[in-house]
């Protein structure tokens, strides 16, 4: 079965059961509504997944989560993302990756205030770390958040900021000295407050539409003390956390967009005929569908695994994992949504199918949660790391003649 066959029969059964659910809550319509930017930020459907708990899936159920792991989390994804749209399952993930790390590192104040009416439906979240100045290199960004007595001052912009114009509060990195990633903290910054500003709301974007995406600025923001989440000095470890999650989860929608491109694709085929003969029985064809369905399903597999670790609790060991699941995960969702619009031929170029809206959609994903050049720069990094071997010989490599890398002197 395409889609991991290594689930457990109760993973399958969840994943079911939220595809049935989702499937019911969608309209047909909705894709495209968003796709035409006529709902931004779709929180009546929200509000729905929360009653079923499909919202902070891996946040205890006593903090209004779902009480269930990081795979559970990715399965609902997936669901989102086949029934519905990249958009969709973006604005649900943010329950998520904010909502473990609220849940982790928040204070009982910030899970009251804000975890549970998020998971609740009752408030809406967003991420806001990209800069005008800063994107891969999170490093990099400028924000700052100084503290004053029982306060913290927050200047600064962020940019691409998805849905920022229409949730009620906003999980923020922003540094608190001067420095690198060790000068980064995280906070919840409520979007009412004096000094929060949108400069621009973009809706014009390629795909990726209905949420709308918000350049932001902070000017002389004052937000409690007490919603700093964690610590200071846990700032980037937060961040990375949350990142892992959403690499993991975020790509499990593309792999549901893609795997309904190649369904599509698939039946069209069986009956559409070309030289005498239906297209499927052109061998050529046949064998594209062939070698889709296996790159897909092994990205299945590379998911799974990352998001199987993560629940192990290995975080930062699990860097390659989770890389090479969100590399190989948008880059095979993007050959096989292209490749089934290719088999549609121009009928696939119309809107008489959603194919060409959800190749707009996924091409964003080669971009976001961390791009595809950086996934391969922390894949190379990783992958040296582990090959290496101490017992290498490195001084008779060019010098053989005087000894073996492998085997050592005279060899």
């Amino acid at each position: 079965m395409i889609g991991d066959p290594l689930l457990s029969a109760e993973e399958r059964a969840y994943r079911d059961q939220a595809s049935q659910a989702i499937s019911a809550l969608i309209p047909p319509d909705l894709p495209e509504r968003m796709d035409r930017n006529e709902i931004l930020y779709p929180k009546e459907h929200l509000k729905e997944m929360a009653k079923r708990r499909y919202l902070g899936v891996p946040v205890p159920a006593a903090l209004n989560g779902g009480g269930r792991d990081i795979l559970s989390d990715a399965l609902v994804n997936e669901q989102a993302g086949y029934w519905g749209s990249a958009a969709l399952a973006c604005c649900r993930s943010f329950t998520s990756h904010g909502g473990v790390i609220l849940w982790k590192y928040g204070s009982p104040y910030l899970h009251d205030h804000y975890l549970r009416p998020t998971l609740a439906g009752e408030k809406f979240v967003c991420q806001a770390l990209t800069e005008p100045g800063a994107g891969s290199d999170a490093a990099a960004i400028q924000t700052t958040a100084e503290r004053r007595g029982k306060t913290y001052v927050l200047n600064g912009q962020k940019r691409f900021i998805d849905g920022a114009q229409s949730v009620d509060y906003i999980i923020v990195a922003a540094k608190v000295r001067r420095g690198g990633h060790d000068a980064i903290a995280m906070f919840c910054v409520d979007t009412d407050r004096p000094g929060y500003h949108i400069k621009e709301v973009q809706t014009d974007w390629m795909g990726f539409r209905g949420l709308g995406s918000a350049w932001i600025a902070f000017e002389n923001l004052e937000i409690p003390a007490a919603n700093l989440i964690g610590e200071e000095s846990q700032g980037w470890k937060i961040l990375m956390e949350e990142l892992a999650i959403e690499r993991v989860v975020a790509t499990r929608a593309q792999l549901g967009q893609a795997l309904r491109a190649l369904q599509i694709a698939a039946n069209y085929a069986e009956h559409r005929k070309a030289f005498g003969k239906r297209l499927r029985d052109h061998q050529w064809l046949a064998f594209t569908v062939a070698g889709l369905a296996t790159r897909l399903d092994a990205a299945y597999l590379l998911n799974t695994r990352a998001a199987r670790l993560l629940d192990q609790g290995l975080g930062k060991a699990a860097r390659l994992e989770v890389a090479m699941a969100k590399l190989e995960g948008v880059e095979a969702a993007w050959e096989v949504i292209d490749q089934s619009l290719q088999i549609l031929g121009g009928i696939g170029y119309t809107k008489k199918y959603p194919i060409e809206r959800i190749l707009r959609d996924v091409r964003a994903s080669r971009l976001t949660a961390g791009s595809t050049e950086m996934m391969r720069l922390i894949i190379e990094r990783e992958t040296f790391e582990r090959l290496r071997d101490p017992a290498f010989r490195g001084e008779f490599v060019g010098d053989e003649l005087r000894g073996s890398p492998l085997q050592g002197p005279g060899a």
